[in-house]
């Protein structure tokens, strides 16, 4: 379990809410720490007036100073506090533990008034080193009374009396409020991890049906799909997953589609080779005249397995990334009058005639032969796509950024970044379901109506590839009453 996503997540989350526990503990100890000694200080502070009033009124004479001490050492061992007397020279006359007396304390000589008395208050330390936390009070008087046998200075000098608690004794009350504090922290920590378990366990879900799928498809299941829940990081892989399900699932049928059509038009022309060759072989072929078409449809054969794998090669390298584009900047109406002329004995062999209007055109920078390639091909698709007496319309014009769709916010905006060149037939139709599908290698829309024996199935493929090599697009629109228009975009130089 612990070496899972969920037992990680569970893990860290129990170590953070330890470690917030810890210096939350530690916060709280230092500032309950201060706020506990400044709260005993008032508290002392408050016992320390009314005692020093009332030594104040013990003081007259038929009063014992012994009576004095033993009021002092009962009122000290009732509200469990330590009480001195100590004179201006910091001599202790007093001292409820008997410990100090005739001792120097440092007691510090900086006053405050509070109330009807001057206080002090602070945290002295004695000789054996105990730390004191005390309040005091000066016990001003206009006679002599003596503590024992040590007098008291006359009202020009004053006594001082101090109530003191070992400053050990506040740590013992807030170690005291430790069993409880750990208990709470304790239960916080239980809460928290039983909430750390539902949140690890809605992240670890989805990345568990992730892998799941994962595990599928790596076994050829392919039609894998995961239900998206939240716009967060899991939900967007979640997303993320299902689009790259889909797309490896199209490459796969096609692949497959790829195998099917290249076994299919290898092993036409193979079984013609074959039976040629058979038959020249075992004598069904005799005349002169037989031998030579037996000959030209073995040739003819062989020259479409040729192309065929010539095609199969060059989109190879072109995907591959081995031919190289040599751009040149180009006049693209003279290009596209260049081929328009090739293609133009296939025109009048169908009957069908071809409208070719282009504007004042931006240069291009690109590779002429590869355009060239690019629009003979596509030329060469509407003629044999098109019936007789059909037009082929070829429009060139100039397109700017606004117009192609893209944000542009440079000043000269309306300058042309594109050139557009359509080529559309009107005798053809391909249906909505199957354009997205006419640039894979060997998709025909249908395979009987080009009659041509020569036809790969590639070109198309072909023509993307160059297309996109020079960071220009292609699409294609079809019409049923309209025809097909297949535009080529490329960026203006």
């Amino acid at each position: 379990m612990f070496g899972s996503l969920r037992g990680k997540l569970i893990i860290s989350y129990a170590l953070i809410v330890i470690l917030t526990l810890f210096l939350a503990g530690t916060g709280l100890t230092y500032v309950l720490g201060a706020y506990q000694t400044q709260l005993r200080l008032n508290q002392l502070a408050d016992l320390t007036l009314p005692l020093a009033f009332q030594v104040r009124s013990l003081d007259r004479p038929g009063i014992p100073q012994s009576d004095v001490a033993a009021y002092l050492k009962a009122q000290a061992s009732f509200l469990n506090v330590r009480i001195l007397l100590i004179q201006p020279n910091r001599q202790v006359i007093l001292d409820t533990n008997d410990s100090l007396v005739g001792q120097t304390l440092p007691v510090p000589s900086g006053e405050t008034n509070r109330g009807a008395g001057t206080m002090q208050w602070g945290v002295l330390t004695d000789k054996s080193g105990d730390r004191l936390v005390y309040a005091s009070a000066l016990l001003r008087g206009d006679r002599e009374p003596a503590f024992g046998n040590m007098p008291v200075p006359r009202a020009s000098d004053a006594v001082r009396l101090v109530v003191a608690v070992p400053q050990d004794r506040l740590t013992s009350a807030w170690l005291a409020m430790a069993p409880n504090l750990i208990v709470a922290a304790l239960i916080a920590m239980v809460i928290a991890i039983l909430v750390a378990v539902l949140f690890a366990r809605s992240i670890s879900r989805p990345l568990a049906q992730v892998t799941r799928a994962s595990e599928r498809m790596a076994k050829g299941d392919f039609d894998q799909f995961i239900l998206v829940r939240g716009n967060d990081e899991v939900g967007q892989l979640a997303a993320s997953f299902n689009t790259m399900a889909r797309e490896v699932g199209r490459s796969h049928q096609t692949m497959r589609d790829f195998l099917a059509n290249v076994s299919h038009d290898l092993r036409t022309p193979l079984t013609s080779i074959e039976g040629f060759s058979e038959a020249m072989q075992d004598g069904t072929i005799q005349t002169q005249e037989q031998y030579r078409d037996a000959a030209r449809i073995i040739a003819d054969e062989a020259a479409r397995m040729h192309r065929l794998v010539e095609d199969l090669l060059y989109l190879s390298r072109f995907e591959s990334g081995q031919i190289d584009i040599i751009r040149s900047r180009l006049n693209l109406s003279d290009l596209l009058q260049g081929c328009v002329r090739q293609v133009q004995p296939q025109l009048e062999n169908a009957g069908i005639k071809v409208e070719f209007d282009a504007a004042d055109l931006p240069a291009v920078l690109a590779d002429e032969h590869r355009l060239e390639q690019v629009f003979v091909n596509l030329l060469d698709n509407a003629v044999k796509y098109s019936p007789a007496n059909a037009e082929i319309h070829v429009r060139a014009y100039p397109v700017t950024e606004a117009q192609n769709g893209a944000a542009d916010s440079r000043p000269d905006r309306g300058a042309s970044r594109w050139v557009a060149v359509d080529v559309h037939n009107t005798g053809s139709y391909i249906p909505a379901d199957q354009t997205s599908r006419i640039f894979e290698r060997f998709y025909q829309v249908d395979r009987s109506r080009t009659g041509n024996a020569g036809s790969s199935g590639l070109g198309l493929a072909i023509v993307r590839e160059i297309v996109q090599a020079h960071h220009g697009k292609i699409e294609v629109a079809s019409h049923p009453d309209q025809g097909t228009t297949f535009t080529v975009m490329l960026p203006a130089a």
